[in-house]
């Protein structure tokens, strides 16, 4: 995470509507800064959390897998991340990694460390919208939900 961010640059254009919003979950808001990056920002304190969460894994992974994480604020309501291309079916993901299924997937020695060291949740890693496609290649977007955060902030629905 050493990329030069000018986050009050970014505040004000968010303000003046510059920046178009690519999608909203319970916890964050993203737009696109058009040059390459998605700006994640934190709508309460399971957003908090999420973002917290994909600046740690961005951090200590070394595989291709994930959208790295370029800035985090200091308060963790604003995170950058590389922007990747939507994936429209899982299906395209599968066959990118040559898997006939999801559970092929997740079973080969290149994914089935992903749920373990990280708690991800599998059902969460196999919907399309947590992945995008970046320089050809899939790469999971939206990894802030693990069983911990689950458990802390969702446990009630």
């Amino acid at each position: 995470m050493d990329t030069t961010i000018d986050l009050p640059a970014i505040i004000t254009g968010l303000q003046n509507g510059r920046y178009p919003k690519l999608g909203s979950g319970s916890g964050r808001r993203v737009y696109d800064l058009e040059n390459g990056m998605a700006l994640k920002i934190a709508k309460n304190v399971r957003g908090y959390a999420q973002n917290q969460i994909e600046a740690i894994i961005s951090e200590m992974d070394d595989s291709q897998l994930f959208a790295k994480v370029l800035f985090i604020s200091k308060d963790n309501l604003y995170l950058v991340m590389e922007k990747a291309e939507p994936v429209t079916d899982f299906s395209q993901v599968l066959h990118y990694f040559k898997a006939g299924s999801n559970r092929e997937l997740f079973q080969r020695d290149d994914f089935s460390y992903i749920p373990r060291k990280y708690n991800l949740l599998l059902s969460d890693l196999c919907r399309p919208v947590n992945w995008g496609i970046l320089n050809g290649r899939p790469v999971i977007i939206d990894y802030g939900f693990t069983g911990r955060i689950k458990r802390k902030y969702y446990s009630f629905l």
